[in-house]
C-alpha cells in the first residue's frame, strides 16, 4: 500500500472536522493537517512526509520540481544548502495567483509542503483545497 492509498482510510476514520491525519507505509510516515474533509475533497493546512533513509538534499531539491505534478504551479529551488541540511522550493513568481504560492522545505529525512499568501507584513500561511485523488498523488510524489 502507498501513502496515498492509506490516506482515504485515515480521512474516513477521522470524520469531517479539523485535525491532523497520520499515516504510515513502508518506512515512510505522513502527516496531513486537515481543516475540512468531505467525500470528494480536502482542505489542507500542510503536508509532511518523513522517510527512514536520509536523502541528499541537493539531489532531492533538483528532482522534486519534475515529480510534483499534483500542484497547480511549477516549483523551483530557491535555496539549497546541503551543508546546513536543507533546501527550499517555491512557486515561480510568474505562476503566483492572488499573491499565493507553495513552498516545499526539504531536509534529509523529511519534506514539508505549505501554502502562503503575500501580505503587507510579509506572508501568512493559507489553507489549500485538493481533491482526494490529487492529495493521494501528492503524498506519493513527496514520498
Amino acid at each position: 500500500m502507498s501513502l496515498g492509498r492509506a490516506l482515504d482510510d485515515a480521512l474516513d476514520a477521522k470524520g469531517g472536522g479539523p485535525g491532523a491525519v497520520d499515516i504510515e507505509d513502508g518506512g515512510r510516515k505522513a502527516r496531513v493537517e486537515v481543516t475540512d474533509v468531505d467525500r470528494l475533497g480536502v482542505r489542507v493546512r500542510g503536508v509532511r512526509v518523513e522517510r527512514e533513509a536520509a536523502r541528499d538534499v541537493a539531489d532531492e531539491a533538483a528532482a522534486l520540481p519534475e515529480r510534483l505534478r499534483s500542484l497547480p504551479e511549477t516549483l523551483v529551488p530557491t535555496e539549497v544548502d546541503p551543508r546546513l541540511g536543507g533546501a527550499t522550493l517555491r512557486t515561480t513568481p510568474s505562476e503566483m495567483h492572488d499573491g499565493e504560492f507553495s513552498q516545499v522545505d526539504v531536509r534529509p529525512n523529511d519534506v514539508e509542503l505549505r501554502r502562503y499568501k503575500v501580505t503587507e507584513g510579509g506572508r501568512e500561511p493559507v489553507d489549500f483545497t485538493m481533491t482526494r485523488p490529487q492529495l493521494r498523488r501528492l503524498l506519493d510524489e513527496l514520498g
